[in-house]
């Protein structure tokens, strides 16, 4: 019998398969949490401005040869450091101290991430256009990132929502965020999801062209919406 299955013309082969599955899921959650964090972040640095406009120092600044736009693009960057520094701890402990891996390359993951904070950055911007004060600001932040995020689906999968509101969830560049990454844990490519790229660029552009032109106009420190 022995022989006779070593002359067969098929071979058999076993290999050990791995369930990953789980940790996609504590994946998603965990980017999840993470992007709300990152909006909340964003939202607290922002504030800045609108103390600096209480105080007077936005007026100051405003008769000096620098521009708006200067000004906004300031924050963005200062921003921006912080929140790479934040997605750069939230992947290390993910990896090295949780042994959680998501099945991607980790500079895919930060890559996407980095580009969402850009539109974290800009609606933070938007919030505080809308602010009259700091208090309003701190009570308004909330009111926006919480509600949005549930709608985006990252405190769970976007498909427990009914059919609108998963329509609606793609107003949200969180949910652009979190479907990249599915897509890549799915085995798309990264150049395959350039349409993703290009809508939270888009995202991000849109805020902070609202966010100059309205400090542009913001000629009085009280004067905020």
């Amino acid at each position: 019998m022995y022989e006779r299955y070593q002359q067969a013309p098929f071979r058999l082969s076993v290999h050990s398969l791995s369930d990953t599955a789980k940790q996609r899921g504590v994946t998603y959650q965990t980017i999840g949490y993470l992007v709300m964090i990152m909006l909340m972040s964003a939202g607290n640095l922002t504030e800045i401005i609108i103390k600096e406009k209480e105080e007077r120092a936005y007026s100051r600044l405003l008769t000096t040869p620098i521009q708006a736009r200067t000004y906004v693009l300031s924050n963005i960057v200062v921003n921006l450091l912080i929140m790479t520094a934040q997605i750069t701890v939230t992947l290390v402990a993910m990896k090295n101290i949780f042994h959680i891996h998501p099945n991607i390359p980790m500079w895919q993951m930060a890559l996407v991430l980095l580009l969402f904070s850009l539109s974290a950055i800009g609606l933070s911007l938007i919030t505080v256009m809308f602010a009259n004060s700091s208090a309003s600001a701190g009570a308004l932040q909330p009111l926006v990132t919480v509600p949005t995020c549930m709608l985006a689906g990252c405190f769970w999968p976007v498909e427990l929502m009914p059919k609108f509101l998963q329509k609606a969830a793609y107003f949200m560049p969180q949910r652009w965020a979190l479907d990249f990454l599915v897509k890549l844990q799915e085995g798309r490519s990264f150049g395959s999801l350039y349409l993703h790229m290009l809508i939270l660029l888009a995202f991000a552009l849109t805020f902070f062209l609202l966010a100059v032109y309205k400090f542009s106009r913001s000629q009085q420190s009280g004067q905020f919406v």
